[in-house]
């Protein structure tokens, strides 16, 4: 557990380490709900209603790996901070473009 401490840069201020798990968090809650929409998508059931909360969500992650380089940005896992944010939002932004392609033509 020590080298991906490390690897985060976790225990050095508080409100960065919050930023980093907030990343992590919806990392995480990301792939599994975009696992529950493929498999919705291959067993046609119906598309959400509304993507605005998975939006929502994927700034969220930003956010948080914005928050988390504000606070460490002399140091030299600044921009790590700031690609684990953007990494944090790309399942949430896959559910937008998979619901937005199952929305027929024409509506």
């Amino acid at each position: 557990m020590g080298p991906i401490i490390d690897f985060l840069g976790l225990g050095a201020d508080s409100l960065h380490d919050a930023g980093v798990l907030l990343s992590l968090g919806v990392l995480a809650g990301g792939a599994v709900a975009l696992g529950f929409r493929l498999r919705a998508a291959l067993t046609r059931r119906p598309k959400l209603p509304s993507v605005h909360p998975h939006r929502m969500i994927a700034t969220l992650g930003v956010l948080g790996g914005f928050v988390a380089y504000l606070r460490e940005i002399s140091l030299s896992h600044g921009l790590q901070d700031l690609t684990l944010g953007g990494i944090s939002a790309i399942p949430w932004v896959g559910i937008v473009l998979l619901e937005i392609a199952r929305t027929p033509v024409g509506r």
